[in-house]
């Protein structure tokens, strides 16, 4: 089997089984966390927030660190090992502490899950990046099959979580073994120009991205676009389940229509790189944008659960367009090598949002409630994504060829 082919077929492999033993644990966290450990949703807030912020902490040195390795598989193993046992980790330390010692749980939560899913999954997506770059494949359809394990597991969980749910970190540990297996046997040369490439990269170069005006535009599309848009679907399954005549029948429901949104998720994931290419990364990003809002402010309309499920579909777009668009955004306006490190950086941006927004929304939705929130999040991101018309740059004529710049490595 051709190299090439061989890495796409295990990395898809390994996304797929990453992305369900992520599912497994966090689709499902705020029902758990409300349900079944009984903290409010206030709380909750706190505990998205403090996974941000330690996370925050962590990611310019993890983006750094990645873009150091290249295209090495030492990092990524790392985190490999660190994900085996999450299923005993949530099951016997982090649900008593939560409920016994929440602050001393929520600490702890976040460092590891910080670790493995907040910092984690951005050095994997931009490691893959790399290795699709280098092999001659999209990115986007090794993620597309990432997206597929997250339904394959909201599937799953949604009709258990009611009855056992533990079930779903049984699974993410059994998924991450299976994931270490497929990893082990992708083959991955390290040429000798990268290995050079690598060795050049200085924090100073790092620090140059400062003075970058594209750099703190993308920045900004990212805090008051995409994290308002994600501290909003943070608790969406709570506001989902109280459309129902309980929150069981809701709970069920919702893993349903989240398994079908993603499996849209992963049919767009496959058209998306056709589609970003021919409108460039800017307009994709604008156009991700609008999604995001539209969907925000629809959600505040009180139609019921099927107009509600509805609008939920739309993130089966929006997600494809802004995973393709932010590397091919990248790629076309900043140095290769530094690419890891910036994706990481704007992760960095997104954690520290994070930290801030989660406990403030999460006491607007206990306070004036989930449709009023939903108003003021859905004009912060139009306005913004109204802005960003006008602050990103529109490099479509800077599309990097992939078999070219293969070529330039090999």
């Amino acid at each position: 089997m051709v190299t090439g082919k061989r890495n796409y077929i295990l990395l898809s492999l390994f996304d797929f089984l990453y992305l369900f033993a992520w599912s497994s644990t966090m689709a499902f966290f705020v029902i758990w966390t409300t349900q079944h450990l009984g903290i409010s949703a206030t709380k909750t807030g706190w505990l998205y927030a403090i996974n941000a912020f330690i996370a925050l902490t962590m990611q310019p040195f993890f983006g750094y660190i990645s873009d150091k390795f290249g295209t090495k598989k030492s990092l990524i193993f790392l985190i490999v090992a660190l994900l085996l046992p999450i299923g005993p980790f949530f099951i016997y330390v982090y649900a008593p502490l939560l409920v016994n010692s929440f602050w001393i749980g929520a600490v702890l939560g976040g460092i590891y899950l910080g670790i493995i899913f907040n910092s984690g999954c951005g050095v994997i997506d931009s490691y893959i990046d790399k290795i699709s770059r280098r092999y001659s494949f999209e990115y986007g359809r090794v993620r597309m099959w990432g997206s597929l394990g997250w339904a394959a597991a909201a599937y799953i969980v949604g009709r258990n979580i009611n009855e056992n749910p533990n079930l779903s970190f049984w699974l993410a540990s059994i998924a991450i073994v299976m994931a270490a297996v497929c990893f082990m046997l992708t083959k991955i040369e390290v040429t000798l120009e990268e290995e050079k490439m690598t060795s050049s990269l200085k924090a100073a170069h790092v620090f140059e991205l400062a003075k970058n005006k594209q750099f703190w535009m993308l920045i900004i599309f990212t805090l008051f676009v995409t994290q308002i848009y994600d501290t909003y679907d943070q608790q969406f399954a709570q506001y989902f389940s109280m459309q129902f005549s309980s929150v069981d029948v809701g709970n069920k429901w919702y893993g349903t229509l989240a398994s079908v949104q993603v499996c849209f998720e992963t049919l767009f994931l496959g058209l998306m790189p056709w589609f970003v290419n021919r409108v460039g990364a800017k307009w994709a990003l604008v156009i991700a944008g609008t999604i995001m809002s539209v969907r925000i402010l629809g959600s505040a309309v009180p139609l019921g659960p099927v107009w509600i499920a509805a609008v939920k579909m739309m993130h089966a777009i929006e997600k494809p367009l802004i995973l393709i668009s932010v590397f091919k955004f990248i790629a076309q306006n900043f140095d290769h090598k530094l690419s890891s490190t910036i994706y990481l950086l704007v992760l960095f941006a997104a954690s520290i949002a994070t930290t801030v927004y989660s406990p403030i929304v999460g006491y607007l939705y206990d306070t004036i409630g989930f449709a009023n929130a939903y108003i003021i999040l859905g004009i912060i991101s139009g306005i913004f994504t109204l802005f960003s018309v006008f602050s990103l740059r529109n490099s479509k004529d800077k599309v990097i060829n992939l078999s070219q710049e293969r070529e330039s490595l090999a």
